[in-house]
């Protein structure tokens, strides 16, 4: 099985702050975590941070949070995570940026279930990375007044990642805060890793990504329009575009469950270039098995992917084609009766 090659784009700190304010219209109807740009940006009192890129924030990302937001609650403190809103490789080496496991929004909306008070999505640009150490660990000190700093056993910090956890605890002795070192979180013997878990992806594991972040595995967009190829097969599909600069799992079909305009319904859904009707960019068609409303164009949708049915092919004819989806339908609604997953979603 071979990965789907995505598009890349860039961001500015102007569109980031753009993107800020328009996620915290969507994602909460009132004040639940508050979203900042920039660490100075924070007005409160003492806090407890938990650094890191939390790509994916997976299951040993929560254990840093969890940790930030348990000192919090015994400190009576604000808890808050200080993370960044591009991968820093994007700036420093921009042809080795690993595939992210999460867009922006989606990071941001993950952080916000962990029940923390604020995070800090910084911008990362050359002269941010060009701070040594102590200038870093004083920017954050100045700005979020920290009693206690969450980082985990690998982090590093400061130009070239000089700093290292031990640099961390001398400085926070220096300037008045506690550190706290998580040790790595290891499911079958093995760290749990944004490494680890895009290995899993790229190999269509989607039940074991799931069990490595604690949640599905999502790809989100806004519907639009396709080659209507599914209309012509009599099963139409709400088609996204391949989400720019993540992770993308193996062309093939997936057993997922679709959430658009506020209900949820079982999906096949394929990745892929329509070998058998050839032409357009790479997408994802998700058809809902149980959907009957009208046109999608235009609404939200998210994708939970849940397992991997069949490699994309190439059919003799568009008949085939449709006994094939046909086939898949029935794949995905057995899956989802063998597994209950769907009944237990609600």
């Amino acid at each position: 099985m071979m990965p789907v090659a995505f598009p890349t784009k860039r961001y500015t700190t102007r569109r980031f702050a753009d993107e800020a304010k328009a996620l915290r219209k969507d994602f909460w109807s009132k004040e639940t975590m508050k979203l900042m740009t920039h660490e100075r940006q924070w007005k409160g009192g003492a806090t407890a941070v938990a650094f890191g890129m939390f790509d994916g924030v997976h299951e040993g990302h929560a254990e840093l949070m969890r940790t930030a937001n348990r000192v919090a609650a015994q400190e009576g403190v604000a808890s808050v995570v200080y993370t960044f809103s591009t991968h820093p490789m994007a700036t420093c080496a921009p042809d080795r940026v690993p595939p992210q496991l999460y867009t922006r929004s989606e990071k941001i909306k993950a952080i916000a279930g962990m029940g923390l008070d604020a995070a800090v999505l910084r911008p990362f640009d050359l002269a941010y990375a060009s701070q040594s150490p102590e200038e870093f660990v004083r920017s954050f000190v100045d700005a979020l007044h920290p009693k206690h700093v969450v980082i985990g056993f690998n982090y590093s910090f400061g130009q070239k990642g000089a700093g290292k956890a031990q640099d961390m605890i001398a400085l926070g002795e220096r300037f008045g805060f506690t550190t706290h070192v998580v040790p790595e979180v290891r499911i079958d013997g093995a760290p749990v890793s944004s490494t680890r878990i895009r290995g899993e992806i790229a190999k269509g594991h989607m039940e074991e990504v799931k069990r490595l972040l604690g949640r599905w595995y999502t790809l989100c967009g806004v519907v639009q329009p396709g080659k209507q190829l599914g209309r012509k097969l009599d099963f139409p599909t709400a088609n996204l575009p391949l989400p720019a600069g993540k992770a993308i799992p193996p062309c093939g079909v997936y057993a997922a469950m679709a959430d658009v305009c506020g209900a949820s319904y079982m999906a096949a859904v394929n990745i892929g270039s329509h070998p058998t009707a050839p032409g357009g960019a790479p997408a994802i068609e998700a058809n809902l098995l149980d959907y009957a409303g009208g046109s999608l164009y235009g609404k939200h949708m998210r994708l939970s992917l849940c397992s991997y049915v069949r490699p994309e092919k190439k059919f003799d004819s568009l008949e085939a084609l449709r006994e094939e989806v046909m086939r898949n339908r029935e794949q995905v609604r057995a899956y989802f009766d063998r597994t209950q997953l769907f009944e237990l979603k609600f």
